[in-house]
Formats: structure tokens, C-alpha cells, sequence
């Protein structure tokens, strides 16, 4: 089943140091239709005061769906932050349930991107039960959940990520495939073609050295490459998610110190030439 492209995402990670006006400018200089939003650029921007829906309204005057918010982590069960996590850090990740669903309903956003992002081990049935009920309980507010393995995280891989999701059972619930964490995790592509592809709801295309560039999380927030600029055999993937008819929703995410450096108008026209190069 060929995929059809439904909307060219420019994932936050790419304009993370840039103001909700910059990353409008980026957005339309890379020819996009849809962005996501980290929860604590919200809150930021909320508490220098601006509402939601205010949010909601300069992307919609630019063109610009604010469709995802990303990431959520405290959909675990029994969510606690670990000791000796970094303090600075806490910010990121400290948005409840019922944040991050007011989060959703203000900005009319259509997605959570789910994660399990500080490496905890959970039974694995209590994360099953965890998972199906946040399913479920964002299914009653019409949205959507994508969860993401990534290879910092105790759902490390695709097979890990795809058992849950294939097991929870739930239409709203599918994968957001990040190809940095496929290929630094198994990339398995006959996995991946076993996949009904209207289970990939996302895909965030990005590139990297073969060699990390210092440890994994360094290499997975400072060193990202455009799709083609390193070491992955992204053709492959493309082709397979193409094969299988999840290459829908695809977009770059670079977290990557070179990319924080360009303002926004390079930025986005970047993002988006490479991203045209793909599609």
C-alpha cells in the first residue's frame, strides 16, 4: 500500500531556541503545514501571557496547524522523577495528564506524543494497564497517542514499541517513528515492514554519524544530521515505511547545536529543501 503524503510536520526540536514568532517564520520559509509543540514552550508562553488560544491563532493565521504536542512522559505507571536527574531538566517533563490534555484541547492539537524517557524499568503489565487507560482517556477527548521508543529509554526499540501498541489494541493509540532512535537502537527492517503502516502515525526523518559524537543522549540532542547528510541507510527505511503506507506525516527533527545556531529563516528553508529531497 503507497503511501500519500498528508502533511509536512516541522518538529519543535528544530527551532527549540527560537520564539513562537521565529518558528512561525521557519515553518513558512520551509514550506510546512504543521508543527509540533514542546509542553514547557506552553507554559512559557502562557506565563508571559499569552492564552492557548492565542497560541492556537498565530499558527492558524500563518497556515500553520499546531497539531502535536510533544513529548509526555508521565503516563507511567507510578511516575516519579529518579534521583540525581538534572534539576535544570525537570522543567521538560514535570506536565500531568490533565496539563497536557488542556494543553491539547487550547491549542485544538489532534496529538500526544508519549514517551518514556528517564530509562525506568516498569512491570511490564502495569505498563500495558498504564498505557491503555491514558489510551483511552484521550480517545474520550478525540485525540490521538504516539508513542515513540527510543533507544535511552526502557522501550528501547521498534519490537518494544510495537509490542505495546500492539497489544494496548486501541485505534487512536500508534507509533511515531524517530529514524535516529530506529538506527541507534535495531533497525530491523523487516520489523518495520511486518507493521500495518496506518499504525506509523508520524515520521521525524533525521540523519547521523555512524560513530556517536560523545555519549548517546549528547549524540541524540546536540548532533543530529539532515536525512542524507550521515551515516544511516535512510533509503531503505523511506523505501520500506513508503512500502507499507506509513510515510504519511513526515518530517525533520534536529536537535542539533549547528541547527540552533541559523535563524530561523535558514533554519526552516533548510528543513524544508531536505525535506523536499524526501517526498
Amino acid at each position: 500500500m503507497a503511501s500519500t503524503l498528508e502533511r509536512k510536520v516541522l518538529w519543535a526540536a528544530n527551532v527549540r531556541n527560537k520564539t513562537l514568532d521565529e518558528r512561525l517564520v521557519a515553518a513558512e520559509a520551509g514550506g510546512f503545514d504543521a508543527m509540533s509543540i514542546f509542553p514547557i514552550d506552553f507554559v512559557m508562553w502562557t506565563n508571559a501571557g499569552l492564552t492557548g488560544q492565542q497560541i492556537r491563532q498565530r499558527h492558524d493565521d500563518a497556515g500553520i496547524k499546531l497539531a502535536i504536542v510533544d513529548p509526555f512522559v508521565q503516563w507511567v505507571p507510578d511516575f516519579a522523577v529518579p534521583d540525581g536527574y538534572p534539576p535544570e531538566n525537570i522543567s521538560f517533563i514535570d506536565h500531568t495528564e490533565d496539563e497536557v490534555f488542556r494543553m491539547a484541547e487550547e491549542l485544538e492539537a489532534t496529538q500526544i506524543n508519549v514517551v518514556e524517557g528517564l530509562g525506568q524499568a516498569h512491570d511490564h503489565t502495569a505498563l500495558i494497564d498504564a498505557l491503555g487507560g491514558f489510551t483511552d482517556r484521550a480517545a474520550a477527548r478525540g485525540l490521538r497517542l504516539g508513542l515513540e521508543p527510543m533507544p535511552i529509554s526502557s522501550i528501547a526499540d521498534l519490537r518494544a514499541g510495537w509490542n505495546l501498541v500492539k497489544t494496548v489494541d486501541r485505534d487512536n493509540l500508534g507509533l511515531t517513528f524517530d529514524t535516529w532512535h530506529f538506527w541507534r537502537a535495531d533497525p530491523d527492517h523487516a520489523l518495520l515492514r511486518s507493521i500495518p503502516g496506518d499504525k506509523i502515525f508520524d515520521v521525524q526523518l533525521v540523519d547521523a554519524t555512524a560513530e556517536l559524537k560523545g555519549d548517546l543522549l549528547n549524540d541524540l540532542l546536540s548532533h543530529r544530521l539532515f536525512a542524507g547528510e550521515g551515516d544511516f541507510d535512510l533509503t531503505t527505511t523511506v523505501a520500506v515505511l513508503r512500502e507499507i503506507g506509513g510515510y504519511r506525516s513526515v518530517g525533520p527533527e534536529l536537535f542539533s547545536d549547528a541547527m540552533d545556531a541559523l535563524d530561523a529563516e535558514t533554519a526552516g528553508r533548510l528543513a524544508g529543501e531536505n525535506l523536499s529531497r524526501w517526498i
